[in-house]
């Protein structure tokens, strides 16, 4: 798979487990012989807190809490959740408030420095999976594309639980611990903050089993306790309550995203100019988000002007290849380039053609983005990312877009975050996934779920050039009537090395007669 610069436009088309377990030392004998499945143990957990009806009917909560630390008061907090994918913490203590949220576009936080901080990564990830669990109260998480699997039974020392992690294919796991007896949720654990959550003291709010006390640690900053004050059911929060904070200034969000369309269109010229190193790997992950298998393959690519780049590979799973097979690459690179050089000029003239339309259109008014036109771009604000300033926007589906091809079709089914460099008005960082399903010919022939992603990333070389560094997608998709097939696929760019940017660079010369 190689990159081009305008993946996060078009190339969406082509769109550690946690094995601990604990030895009981006693009344082993009296624990089950086999590990239900995930499912029947989200189905007893919905009975238990008042029953999958009553439960799916609650669209939205607010909790109101008072935080201890050492049994003393040190503050009050406040939960908001909303289905399907939503919530928010707010945090109040003497000397100032932490604030976090996610949605299905993106996941935040402010902390007590007050500065606005966009997750990324396994960390937004992990925010993003436990805002879906949370607000939907595990009611039909199947739909949502989340993976469960039972792991083991585990110790809380008050009785055994059933370990299940759910997991997603962007590599978010959350391991809930569901007591043997009572099917309640008694922890939560991720290894991302290295979070640990306990719930006890259940009682009742409106027929709904909420727990009253819950104890926190995260990041192993110390334990707080959270006691419960006041539940209230399906009040109308609103979707913009788990937005975050946008800046007060008024950006044009048209005109920025032209400048950038424009600068990528240059970075195309000159990727052409560099040979790099290309490092995919591929995964493998079954229903319940074990990872199967894994591939990893390492290329020299050489982009030639005007046509897609030419790959070598030289090691597999970490071992070079054989003298046999790296000679047979050899020969077909060599071959590509003598192609690439004897079809320069059509090349050039094809391209040529389209620079011209592309030029047209610019120039009448009519050249707009698929990107800018199916989306609208919301919660504007400035933040540092890997100390840079960055300009970033939640985007969503535009209301009432009519898409006018496949494409157009696609991007309008899109939600999620982007970074943008003000100053050199490029795409730092990207992550979109989609919203519902994508399906071409009525779903009999193509079928993605909701939930295919991708992320890509740019980097800024020394010469002030803009270059891909990684990108990952992770898509299920279903061909025809068949079965689908899960895609999970890392690649990283390295080692650029500049050269004119012309077929001959690559010294492509007639073969050596013997």
């Amino acid at each position: 798979m190689f990159y081009s610069p305008k993946l996060f436009l078009f190339g969406v088309l082509l769109l550690v487990a946690c094995t601990a377990q604990a030895a009981f030392a006693q009344n082993s004998s009296a624990l089950p012989k086999k590990l239900p499945s995930a499912e029947k143990i989200v189905d007893n957990y919905l009975k238990a807190t008042g029953g999958k009806k009553a439960t799916g009917a609650l669209r939205d909560a607010t909790y109101e809490w008072i935080v201890q630390l050492n049994n003393q008061p040190i503050g009050t907090a406040r939960t908001q959740r909303k289905a399907p994918a939503s919530e928010r913490w707010e945090l109040t203590f003497g000397n100032g408030q932490i604030v976090s949220g996610a949605n299905a576009r993106s996941a935040w936080e402010v902390g007590l420095d007050n500065h606005l901080r966009t997750l990324t990564g396994l960390e937004s990830a992990a925010a993003k999976l436990r805002a879906s669990l949370d607000s939907s109260r595990l009611v039909n998480f199947k739909k949502a594309n989340v993976l469960a699997r039972v792991l083991s039974l585990g110790d809380l020392a008050s009785e055994p639980a059933y370990v299940v992690e759910f997991s997603t294919r962007s590599g978010a796991r959350l391991q809930y611990y569901f007591g043997v007896k009572t099917w309640l949720i008694t922890k939560i654990t991720g290894d991302v903050k290295k979070t640990r959550v306990l719930f006890d003291d259940y009682r009742r709010v409106q027929g709904i089993l909420e727990p009253h006390r819950v104890r926190m640690n995260v990041d192993g900053s110390g334990e707080l306790t959270l006691l419960l004050q006041n539940v209230k059911y399906n009040t109308g929060v609103e979707d913009r309550a788990f937005d975050p904070p946008s800046a007060t200034e008024t950006l044009d969000v048209t005109a920025l995203f032209r400048e950038v369309e424009r600068n990528q269109d240059e970075i195309e010229k000159r990727f052409s100019e560099y040979a790099f190193k290309q490092t995919e790997t591929d995964r493998e992950i079954n229903s319940k988000g074990e990872v199967k298998k894994e591939t990893v393959k390492v290329y020299e690519v050489y982009p030639l002007p005007n046509r897609e780049p030419v790959q070598k590979l030289i090691s597999e799973n970490g071992v070079p290849l054989s003298a046999e097979r790296a000679a047979k690459e050899d020969r077909r690179m060599q071959e590509a380039f003598l192609k690439a050089e004897r079809e320069k000029e059509e090349d050039e003239k094809k391209v040529a053609r389209r620079r011209a339309e592309r030029e047209k259109k610019e120039k009448e008014g009519t050249e707009i983005s698929p990107f800018l036109k199916a989306c609208e771009f919301v919660s504007p604000r400035r933040e540092i990312l890997e100390g840079r300033e960055t300009i970033v926007f939640d985007f969503r589906p535009r209301p009432g877009f009519r898409p006018k091809n496949r494409e157009e079709s696609l991007i309008a089914k899109l939600i999620g975050v982007v970074w943008i460099d003000p100053v050199d008005k490029q795409v730092i960082r990207l992550e979109a996934r989609l919203a519902e399903a994508f399906k071409m010919a009525g779903g009999l022939l193509v079928s993605l779920k909701p939930g295919a992603a991708l992320v890509v990333e740019q980097t800024r070389m020394t010469q002030g050039v803009w270059l891909p560094r990684f990108a990952h997608v992770n898509l299920s998709v279903k061909f025809l009537l068949f079965a689908g097939n899960d895609f999970n696929k890392t690649i990283e760019w390295s080692d650029y090395k500049h050269f004119s940017g012309d077929v001959k660079d690559y010294k492509i010369d007639a073969p050596v007669k013997p």
